[in-house]
């Protein structure tokens, strides 16, 4: 359905995501009640009233939801979050990667690789590029960052790696281009600049990072991104 759907728009790149086969135990989620459908508390109303603007952007335009999922069958965010859980698949595989492939035009990403056998795998299915990524650690802790496997599997093959996980300072963005990424990927700055402050929250916090990766470029030496290499790390 969203593969069509993704066509349909227009899209030219789809990105799978491949390490959320079912939910881990997210134990902040736990402890502050989070859940879908929301549910109303003492401590919910209190951070509703103690937080004006955000409430009256609430009220101006309705509770977020899950975009990908909206629809005509699927208005609201429990109908949505039904749906997505149905679409979490435990028995996904490689022969379905590839029918993925086989059906999807454009270009395919892969993200939520670990291994460098993983990486080799999907190359020979065609897929276009991959993230390194561990999920931020919220599905399984106790697992390496993606940034300590870069270095090893970016010398075992020429396949785009992108980076996602742990890029908070611009420097880290320019760390992981120096180890062999190809583009590191942010959500949990952007998102905090989001929940603050809306669009104008988002796009400082993208200015913030554009400037700090500007600066450390500077500081290394290195005029150009495209220049950066392993001798500006000391491993």
């Amino acid at each position: 359905m969203l593969v069509g759907r993704a066509k349909e728009a227009g899209y030219r790149v789809l990105v799978l995501t491949v390490d959320v086969a079912v939910n881990g135990k997210r134990d902040r989620d736990l402890r502050n009640g989070f859940a879908i459908p929301f549910r109303q508390t003492p401590r919910s109303v209190l951070d509703a009233v103690t937080h004006p603007r955000w409430a009256l952007g609430q009220i101006r335009h309705g509770l977020p939801q899950l975009a990908n999922f909206a629809s005509p069958d699927a208005t609201d965010v429990n109908a949505q979050a039904a749906l997505m859980r149905r679409q979490m698949d435990a028995s996904f595989c490689w022969q379905d990667l590839q029918a993925l492939r086989d059906a999807w035009p454009g270009r395919l990403i892969v993200k939520g690789i670990m291994t460098a056998t993983d990486v080799n795998r999907c190359r020979e299915l065609g897929v276009d590029a991959v993230v390194l990524s561990n999920h931020g650690g919220r599905q399984i802790e106790d697992v390496q960052a993606p940034i300590d496997l870069l270095a090893e599997i970016s010398n075992q093959n020429a396949m785009p790696l992108l980076v996602d996980g742990g890029i908070r300072r611009g420097a880290d963005a320019v760390k992981a281009l120096a180890l062999g990424a190809k583009a590191v990927l942010l959500g949990r700055a952007i998102l905090y600049g989001l929940a603050a402050a809306g669009e104008e929250g988002a796009g400082h916090v993208l200015q913030i990072l554009t400037a700090e990766f500007d600066t450390t470029l500077a500081l290394v030496g290195c005029p150009d991104p495209a220049r950066l290499n392993r001798q500006f790390i000391q491993l």
